[in-house]
């Protein structure tokens, strides 16, 4: 797997996990250009999410692990585990304002589980002034995923051409109704469309249309990017 040698560094080897290794997913942050390594397609799909979502500013995956027992934060791992030790390695962070948010990354069936984990870990987070939560897909939903998927590919491929075409959905007149009429003319449809999402001049329940399909309303955003803010914080 190549590596970006500027990219922040991982206190695991994402795809060294088990004994045989098994794949990694790498993504481009469309925020700083770095590469992010995640463990799972899950994590990656959330991760896009964060990385898209317009309060975020440092995604970074497992950059270090807290010793719930001591007290400790790591961000290389002693040669030697004291026999006392409980270590969890946090899937991803993020800086949203002046607060740094820890994720965990779960099927909501296995989050469920880890209850009683994921309180003590909600806990050494805010003693240390942080913020912890449990993000699924199931929580996020499988349909705004998908489209978050699609806009940060164009957001990472197009990004030098998004805003000229967003200025030309800008000048329009009528920014209300079904995307074919609101875009009439403008050709790929899907560019504009994407183009105007990405940068607040239009906007759509990401959570109940599909963009590959081209068949939804849009309306005028007005500079709001709140279809991009899949997550709800404090």
């Amino acid at each position: 797997m190549k590596i970006d040698s500027r990219s922040p560094a991982a206190i695991r080897d994402v795809s060294r996990r088990v004994r045989r290794g098994r794949k990694a997913y790498v993504m481009k942050s469309v925020k700083t250009g770095l590469e992010i390594r995640l463990e799972s397609a899950g994590e990656l799909l959330i991760a896009k999410a964060l990385d898209l979502d317009p309060r975020g500013k440092n995604l970074v995956a497992q950059a270090q692990t807290f010793d719930l027992a001591s007290g400790e934060i790591y961000s290389t791992l002693p040669a030697s585990k004291a026999s006392n030790s409980r270590y969890y390695t946090y899937d991803l962070s993020n800086q949203v304002g002046d607060i740094r948010y820890i994720y965990e990354v779960k099927a909501e069936r296995f989050a469920q589980r880890h209850a009683e984990l994921f309180s003590e870990v909600k806990d050494f987070c805010r003693a240390r002034g942080m913020r912890f939560l449990v993000l699924t897909r199931e929580g996020i939903g499988e349909q705004l995923l998908k489209n978050i998927e699609l806009l940060h590919q164009f957001q990472r491929q197009a990004n030098a051409h998004l805003s000229g075409l967003a200025q030309v959905v800008d000048a329009l007149l009528v920014k209300e109704g079904h995307v074919s009429e609101v875009l009439k003319g403008l050709e790929p449809l899907n560019h504009y469309l994407i183009a105007g999402l990405l940068n607040g001049v239009l906007k759509a329940d990401l959570s109940k249309v599909s963009l590959l399909s081209m068949d939804l309303c849009v309306e005028p955003a007005h500079g709001e990017l709140a279809a991009l803010q899949v997550v709800t914080y404090e």
